[in-house]
Parts: C-alpha cells; sequence; structure tokens
C-alpha cells in the first residue's frame, strides 16, 4: 500500500471513529451529523477482517447476457475491500462445496458467503447439501429473488449447512418460506432483472458484509 492510500485509509477510519465518538456524546443522536455511506462505512472495516471474508456471487443460469448485472455488484465490494469478491457466471452445487472446503481448510478462521441471483439458488441447495454431509458449512447465504427456491422446498426440507439465510425479494413476488430462520428483505421494484443489481439490494448485501466481517 502506498503512503497516500495508507493516508486516505487511516483518515476514513479516523472519521469513522471520531463520528461514533459525537453520536454516543449528543443527546440526540447523530440525526444532525448525517450518516457514513455504505462506500465509507466499507472501506473504514479494517483489512485484515475483510480478508477473512469469502463472497461468491452466483449468476443465474438463464442470464446469459448478464441482464442482472451481478458482476457489477461483486466489482463494487471488490474495490470497497472485500478482495475475494468473486462472481461466477457459471457453477454447480459440487464446485461450490469444493471451493468452500478449500477455503475452511486452508484458512480455518475464514468466513464464506454465497450470494444467489434467481435460478443460481439450486447450485447453493445442492453445495449446502453436499456440505451437510461432510460436516461442513458456511456463514451466509443470500437468495436473490428465486422463484426456482420456492419449488424445491416445496419438495424437499432445506439443508442446514449455514448460520444465517437472507432473503430479498421484489415487492410484488412472496420470498420463499421453510427456510427456518431465515430474515427477509423487500427491494422496491416490482421488475424481477433489476433486483440483483438494485441500490436496495447492494444496501441490503452490503449490511450483511458488514455485519459478517465484525461478528
Amino acid at each position: 500500500m502506498s503512503v497516500s492510500d495508507w493516508r486516505a485509509t487511516f483518515l476514513r477510519a479516523l472519521y469513522a471513529l471520531l463520528l461514533s465518538c459525537l453520536c454516543a456524546l449528543i443527546p440526540t443522536g447523530c440525526a444532525t451529523l448525517g450518516t457514513l455511506s455504505l462506500t465509507e462505512r466499507l472501506q473504514a472495516l479494517p483489512a485484515g477482517q475483510k480478508d477473512r471474508v469469502y463472497p461468491f456471487f452466483i449468476n443465474s443460469p438463464l442470464d446469459v447476457p448478464q441482464v442482472g448485472r451481478l458482476a457489477g455488484v461483486a466489482s463494487y465490494f471488490r474495490e470497497n475491500g472485500f478482495k475475494h469478491s468473486d462472481f461466477l457466471f457459471r457453477s454447480s452445487g459440487l464446485i461450490l462445496a469444493d471451493r468452500i472446503r478449500e477455503i475452511k481448510q486452508r484458512e480455518p478462521g475464514a468466513k464464506t458467503a454465497l450470494i444467489a441471483w434467481s435460478g443460481a439458488s439450486l447450485w447453493v441447495w445442492d453445495a449446502l447439501t453436499d456440505l451437510q454431509e461432510s460436516g461442513d458449512s458456511v456463514e451466509l447465504i443470500v437468495y436473490l429473488d428465486s422463484d426456482w427456491i420456492k419449488e424445491r422446498v416445496a419438495e424437499k426440507d432445506h439443508p442446514d449447512s449455514f448460520d444465517r439465510a437472507v432473503l430479498i425479494y421484489r415487492q410484488d413476488n412472496p420470498p420463499v418460506t421453510g427456510i427456518p430462520g431465515s430474515v427477509t428483505r423487500i427491494v422496491a421494484t416490482n421488475q424481477h432483472l433489476a433486483v440483483a443489481a438494485h441500490a436496495d439490494t447492494v444496501g441490503f448485501l452490503g449490511e450483511e458484509l458488514i455485519r459478517l466481517t465484525v461478528n
């Protein structure tokens, strides 16, 4: 890291620290001080902690032209310090499970996240099934507006080899049910193709990656 990069990182972290101290001292909180943007919050996280997080952004098998722009979402988080953010144009349950096991074996303290756009949710399901059979797990799964997963849940129980599940769905599409302990986030759009790279989705994913990093 160059001196200028180090200085910029230090100043961002210092700003975040000063803001949190002021919020604690002022009775009315931070309403009059403004709030850090998602980008600022991501950049203020310690690099060493972000380096232990491995998010996989998995493209829908039907989105060959990449209209959903999930690759851009992965790039955004990579540019803001999550250097292991990996966009997968194509995958499978076995490939994902093997990647997770390889990361966990190489780095026991690593935290993994599988973020599946639409039909890619079935690859995540298959990966979780494989991991469950080998006694492994992931820290976070996210399903982005997937109807495919609804059909699978109607047929069999969802594997439980994960710590946290987040369901991000558009406002006119009821989220999947039957995933124990899952939390739901609603995106302000009625368009399926707009969900993956929607500003709401990026915000929700940012909150989850921050949570994963600091916990």
